[in-house]
């Protein structure tokens, strides 16, 4: 019995993985906001935040406001194929250009309608100017699924 269900056993556990590093992940949408509520945006920023691989030549970016908050969130809403994680790359454009100020490593599950986000804090005295987020796999860093951009004033 027990050469029987050893075997059994590791197979089991490798069929039901949690995690895949192949998922296919799609954005659906997403939001700069000042707020996250019931796993959803409150107080979007104005202009609408949009993925810069989805709208080429929209000049428009999101504003965040520091005097109504000290923290900005990034919403989004994916399809994935399996469970994975998610990054979230944070930047600021300095007199250097732009310089890393944050990753999060977010993880999803399967899911036709997941949703996820981060945030950052921001300090009107250190973190005005223009900022970036940028969204990957952690199984596939350097393949940018989103980028967004706002400024901090």
């Amino acid at each position: 019995m027990w050469i029987y269900t050893m075997p059994l056993f590791l197979v089991g556990l490798l069929t039901f993985s949690p995690q895949v590093a192949g998922a296919e992940v799609t954005i659906d949408s997403i939001e700069l906001a000042v707020e996250v509520r019931d796993r959803e945006p409150v107080s979007p920023l104005t202009p609408p935040a949009f993925c810069e691989q989805d709208k080429n030549g929209q000049s428009a970016i999101p504003v965040f406001d520091s005097s109504l908050g000290d923290r900005v969130f990034f919403w989004n809403r994916l399809q994935t194929s399996d469970a994975g994680v998610l990054r979230h790359t944070w930047y600021r454009n300095d007199d250097k250009g732009w310089a890393e100020a944050a990753g999060i490593e977010l993880r999803f599950a399967k899911s036709s309608a997941y949703r996820t986000w981060s945030s950052k804090q921001i300090m009107p005295s250190l973190h005005t100017g223009d900022w970036k987020v940028e969204v990957s796999t952690a199984a596939e860093p350097d393949r940018v699924l989103c980028t967004t951009r706002f400024r901090v004033k």
